[in-house]
Parts: structure tokens; sequence; C-alpha cells
């Protein structure tokens, strides 16, 4: 059974009810100084609203309090870790922000990295840097490390080491009674850390996540601009490349990006081979270090059928070079979002999408194409609660991103939007699935109707925790897992 909807904070509940209950945790209303600078520090200007409270603890404790005050009050609750989430800053709502709760120890003998559930990627990669280690994470150093791997998570690694879910190890959760909950692969609460490795923040708050990490050092790798003019050609170069990469060493990894309006095919690429990269301090490196990026880019004439190829590619320290390499391209701004996962990117499917993003696109924007090959395909689809298309072995995770400046009457946004929306409908048709990216289409309506596209086969098991852990359904602002009626005792 679900409670009734959530109530919206008021002013009087914020100084009655919150610092009163919670007197040792920072807590920001539409009041207090320094509540504005808060709620706008959003990578997604799109996304931000005006909460009636911003929560800030420093402990799992105090998230456990604040999780307990909500609960009673049967307040609307969201969460906000890297604040690149859909609704970290709703409206009227009571924020969890954990962006207090950033620390990131290594232990180099069980070699694992446990992150707090604020940290950012980028916090993650200072750390590991020092250990020579790596976990699977994204792209942007900006994203929160917990929000990014619970949907899924991918990144240069993933050919090599699979998805950051495919990697937990263990999870410190707080579940909607504010029991704190330690789950492992070997204890009673197994389930749970099952249903987080992909199952979002449907479960409760997680403080802390291990996850397994990787030596990893000085890699190969930077940016390459493939020159296309022509549709056909863009078409040849996304063609060539997808049959290209799911063939290669898994230490390889190639994403392809179509922008919008523009006549070329951008690769981030990278060999991760940490034996074929030399390790030395001061060590150089030539593409020749890596036979792959060799065949693929070492002709003097363009990759994949581009007419010229612009490569700027070297070696690279990981953590400090390789990681942020794409920041400044994917800055903070007004974004609108989808994704969906194709088990084969067919002739028909990369016809459409370089025709969206040559000819009818808004302006601004990318879709971005991710193989999901190598590792990523060696998981069983019940391995863990993600799902993926299947796990199939041509996978590719299609990232659609509309990107505007604001205008008055907001068109530019509508026009962004349906863009957005349209090419998503189109991959689905062409025989798509779903995806649990957390920025899904800025979440404008409810998503609950595609939850067994997202999840597949694992829904029930899914539903079945839900109800285990979250039996009122208590988080529910995020692409939502109903529980199943069926009785399971509460944690308290």
């Amino acid at each position: 059974p679900e409670v009734a909807a959530p109530l919206p904070l008021t002013s009087f509940m914020m100084d009655s009810t919150l610092k009163t209950a919670l007197p040792k945790i920072n807590i920001l209303g539409p009041d207090d100084a320094g509540y504005d600078e808060e709620r706008m520090r959003c990578w997604n200007k799109d996304v931000i609203h005006r909460p009636a409270a911003i929560v800030q603890p420093t402990t799992t404790e105090e998230v456990s309090q604040a999780v307990k005050v909500a609960s009673s009050k049967k307040l609307d609750l969201v969460i906000a870790c890297g604040r690149h989430g859909h609704d970290c800053m709703k409206e009227g709502a009571m924020v969890l922000d954990l962006g207090k709760m950033t620390e990131v120890t290594v232990d180099k003998k069980s070699m694992t990295v446990t992150v707090g559930g604020g940290a950012r990627l980028g916090d993650m990669d200072k750390v590991c840097q020092q250990h020579g280690v790596a976990c699977v994470t994204g792209t942007n150093p900006d994203t929160g490390v917990v929000g990014l791997s619970t949907h899924g998570g991918a990144g240069y690694l993933s050919r090599q080491y699979g998805l950051a879910a495919d990697n937990f190890v263990a999870a410190e959760v707080v579940t909607a009674s504010g029991a704190i909950v330690h789950a492992t692969p070997a204890n009673e609460h197994k389930d749970l850390l099952w249903a987080v490795a992909g199952g979002g923040s449907n479960f409760g708050v997680i403080t802390a996540l291990t996850m397994k990490a990787h030596p990893m050092d000085h890699v190969y790798g930077g940016l390459v601009i493939n020159v296309a003019p022509t549709v056909a050609m863009a078409t040849r170069v996304v063609r060539t490349w997808r049959d290209w990469m799911p063939t290669q060493p898994r230490t390889v990894s190639v994403m392809c990006v179509l922008p919008c309006g523009a006549p070329v095919v951008p690769m981030a690429v990278v060999e991760s081979d940490q034996a074929l990269v030399p390790q030395a301090a001061g060590a150089k490196a030539s593409l020749s270090c890596s036979p792959a990026l060799q065949q693929a880019f070492g002709s003097g004439c363009g990759a994949f059928g581009a007419c010229v190829s612009v490569k700027m590619l070297g070696r690279k320290q990981y953590h400090t070079e390789l990681q942020p390499q794409l920041e400044a391209l994917q800055a903070e701004g007004h974004h609108y979002m989808s994704s969906v996962n194709v088990p084969h990117l067919t002739d028909t499917m990369v016809d459409a999408l370089v025709a969206a993003a040559r000819i009818d696109h808004p302006g601004g924007g990318e879709i971005i194409l991710f193989s999901l090959t190598g590792a990523v395909a060696d998981a069983k689809v019940e391995s863990v609660a993600y799902a993926g298309a299947g796990r199939g072995k041509s996978t590719v995770w299609i990232v659609i991103i509309g990107s505007w400046k604001p205008d008055a009457d907001g068109a530019n946004r509508a026009k962004t939007k349906a863009w957005v929306q349209r090419v998503k409908e189109e991959m689905k048709a062409l025989g798509g699935a779903e995806s649990a990216h957390p920025l899904e289409g800025n979440m404008d309506a409810d998503q609950g109707g595609l939850v067994q596209q997202v999840w597949s086969s694992n829904e029930l098991r899914l539903r079945e925790i839900k109800a285990k852990y979250d039996p009122d359904n208590f988080f529910k602002c995020n692409r939502n897992i109903k529980p199943t009626a069926a009785a399971y005792p509460v944690h308290s």
C-alpha cells in the first residue's frame, strides 16, 4: 500500500519541525542566508526550483535522523548528491543534501574504494591517483559517484571492468524507517546491495558506497575530431565505428559523438592497458603503443571514413588528464536529456541519428554513442538490478542531450525538448529500450509506467525488495519502483 501524497513543507513547518527536530544539522530555508546560492549550485539549470528546506547532514547518523523526521511527517524528500539529478532541488520539497559527505578512502589490501554519499567523480579521482587505482565511473568529474553508479554507470573503463554497478562491494543505506543498514554480498542484506546496483534511489539513502578498485595510472588517449562534412560521410563514420568497437581489446574505449549542426564526428579515445602504455615517470608514448588505436587512427587519411581526422592523442595520467578532458564540453547550463539502450545499432538507427543531428536539430546539443560491450556484456541480466537492454554483445547506449539559452517565452526549451523526445521515440520504435538515466526527460512527468522497460526481467524481484525495505514507497522521487503487496518485515 502507498501512503498519501507527500506533504509540501511550509515556512512554519520548517521552523517548528525541522530545525527543532534536527538542531545539530545545518538547514537552509528560503529566508536564510546562503539558501539561493545553495539551490543554484546545480549542473542542469533546468531543474532548479525552490525547495522548502535544504538539509545538510555530515554523518550517516544525521542522515538517519533527517529521514526519520521526513518519514514520520510524510514530507516530500529528495536526495542531492552531485546535483546532476532531475529533482535535486524540487519545488517545495525537503532536500537531503549529501554534499558535505565527500570522504574517499582507498584500501589497497582489499583493492576497494569507499566514497561518501556526496562524493563526486573528481573527489574520487584525486584520492585514487595517490594509490594508483581507479574505479569504473563516468566521464564528468562534477558528477556524483553514488547517483551515477546506482543507475548503472558507464565510463572509459567499462569495456574492461564492466559497469560501475557491476563493481559494488558494499553499501551503507539509510532506509525509510531511518534504520542504518550495511549491505554486502554475504550478509542478510545482500538483496539490498543487488537492488541498489541499478535500482537508483528507490531503496534508501546511500551514505557510503564501496567499489572494486583496479590498477590505473597512465593511459594513452584523448580526443579525435573526425571531419565529415556530408550526411553520407558522417553516416559512414558512425557505421564503421559501430562495427569496429565490439571487436577490439577490452582495454580500448572509443566514445562517438554527433554534435548538433557541426560537420564533425568527435571521439573520446583511450587505451588503458597498463602493460602497453609506458608507466615510468617521464616516459614517452606514441600511437604505436596500442595496436588497436594504431590500426584505427594511424593512417594518414581520416579515421573510420572521415575525410580527415584531427588527433589530439598522447600519454595521459588517467585521473588528472583523461578524466577531466570533457569537463569543458559538459559544462553546466540548461539541458534536457534522455537516453535509450539499443541491443544493436542498426543502419536505420544510424541514419535517423545522423539526420537528427545534422538536419533536423534545435541548434544546441549532441547525441552520444557509448559501446556497452566487452565486460559489460559478460554479466548476466540477473547479476545486478541493471538490465541494460539484455546485456547483448553489441549494445549501444544512446544519450540525447539538448541544450539551449533561456528566452522569455520558453520557446527554445520547448523546441529542444520536442527534439530530444522525438529522437528517443524514433529509437524505441526501432527496437531500443528505456534506460535508468537519472536525468531522464528532466522527469517532467511520472515515469513509473516505464519501469518494466527499464529493469526488464528484474522488475519483480526489485518490487519485492522494495516492499521489504520501503513498503510505503517513501522514496519515490525517481524512476519509481512500486513495492509488491507481499508482506515483509519493516526494518526499524
